[in-house]
């Protein structure tokens, strides 16, 4: 069975989740932040995880950096909904495979999962600069 930590400080969202990824045939573990995923990861070695970015006052990073430790093999998919180009860096420096905006769901996250390599059919966003190029 695959197992899967799911880290996430809004409850509601991480009973839903995990729900949804138990009846794909996972088995679930909840941590709501950093001090609860040191417990889980003293008794599970997970294949899989996804990490909310922000956890209450807290930073999801050092979780990354802790499910990357407890497995370095495991994928890892981060949600944030205060994404950025910085935290997206880090975030895959520090061991996770994927970096997605919320909101999304399981097929999406799953997706995320099975992804080895990028896609070079990510589209470019426009953003202009702040840089004056006169």
């Amino acid at each position: 069975m695959k197992t899967l930590v799911i880290v996430e400080d809004d409850a509601t969202f991480a009973r839903t989740l995990g729900r949804s990824f138990e009846r794909r045939g996972y088995a679930v573990h909840h941590a709501a932040g950093p001090r609860e995923l040191d417990a889980v990861l003293a008794e599970v070695r997970p294949d899989f995880a996804v990490v909310d970015l922000k956890l209450g006052n807290a930073s999801g990073l050092p979780c990354i950096r802790a499910l990357h430790d407890a497995n370095a093999e495991a994928r890892i998919v981060v949600l944030t909904g205060y994404a950025s180009i910085a935290t997206a860096v880090e975030a895959i420096k520090l061991g996770a495979a994927h970096y997605l905006p919320k909101p999304c769901n399981s097929d999406e996250i799953e997706a995320a999962f099975a992804r080895e390599e990028g896609d070079v059919a990510t589209p470019i966003s426009g953003r202009s600069t702040s840089i004056k190029t006169w």
